[in-house]
């Protein structure tokens, strides 16, 4: 019987999105001390708009990571794998731009939440595929 799959490749990604995440709320902590609120956003929109780069970000970043594993795990491509991760970040650096530039709807934000949304539904109709593969054989 063969070892279990270590997913190595999502691993790589966890930790580049644990630094991400490290780094958007510095940027939110920095706010929040240009803008003396120690709790919520005191009315301040630039604030509030930070606290949601964040917050946005911890919503996803939880899932997909899980779900990159789980492909890795249950026989994913390790590219696939690669290209999803690759996606993930690049799609939450293009929201995070987007939504700290300005409240308005613009390209970046729209561009990074299309993308985010389609690494999600990648991730999971592939582990889907993967399962059934094993369930019906």
């Amino acid at each position: 019987m063969a070892p279990p799959a270590l997913p190595f490749v999502a691993a790589f990604y966890a930790g580049l999105a644990g630094l991400l995440c490290a780094l958007l709320s510095l940027l939110v902590s920095r706010q929040r001390l240009r803008s003396r609120v120690s709790l919520g956003d005191g009315g301040d929109a630039s604030l509030g708009r930070m606290a949601r780069v964040f917050g946005n970000f911890a919503e996803y970043a939880a899932l997909v990571l899980v779900l990159l594993a789980l492909v890795e795990i249950c026989g994913g491509a390790r590219l696939l794998v690669h290209v999803l991760g690759i996606a993930f970040l690049i799609g939450r650096l293009a929201h995070a731009y987007g939504l700290t530039s300005t409240s308005d709807a613009n390209p970046a934000r729209s561009i990074g939440a299309g993308l985010t949304l389609l690494v999600v539904i990648g991730a999971s109709v592939t582990l889907l595929v993967l399962v059934a593969r094993k369930v019906l054989a």
